[in-house]
């Protein structure tokens, strides 16, 4: 009599739920590196500002240079927003997915609605980021020409 060797319905039950979340938590993870990133380029931000508050006086270049670090910051504080969104967004379907599962009640449009907002919010995000780094690079190049118009156009 050879012993059978199944797996348990249960054990086949719970695994597929963990796979079933496992996908969200990847996006969720992902989520929460580009938030941490837009956080810390909020925080160069905000040191520069401190920075040009105490070093300069009052004058249209610190005006213009605090005119830029205005825009940078509403562009990350928008990432930053929307990338929050986003990753709540992820944690609400990985519940509406753990539900479904445990049968305590799934409703699809729900998880498209989820998903869909936190894919969106994701690349809203991700936007106005791009438009950040866009900002600073122009103002770089700027800054470059400055300094050399500054030296004598070497």
């Amino acid at each position: 009599m050879k012993a059978s060797m199944e797996t348990p319905s249960t054990v086949i039950d719970l695994a597929s739920i963990v796979q079933t979340s496992l996908a969200p938590v990847f996006l969720l993870a992902g989520t929460a590196g580009f938030v941490s990133v837009y956080a810390s380029r909020l925080g160069r931000v905000s040191d520069r500002v401190n920075e040009i508050g105490e070093k300069y006086e009052q004058n249209d270049a610190r005006r213009m240079q605090l005119d830029y670090l205005r825009r940078r910051t509403l562009a990350l504080e928008i990432a930053v927003a929307l990338g929050t969104f986003a990753a709540i967004c992820t944690g609400c379907a990985i519940l509406n997915l753990l539900a479904g599962a445990l049968a305590f009640g799934f409703r699809e449009e729900n998880l498209f609605w989820f998903f869909g907002g936190a894919i969106v919010s994701l690349i809203g995000s991700l936007l106005a980021f791009l438009f950040e780094m866009l900002i600073a690079g122009r103002n770089m190049l700027r800054q470059m020409r400055m300094d050399q118009a500054a030296s004598g156009g070497d």
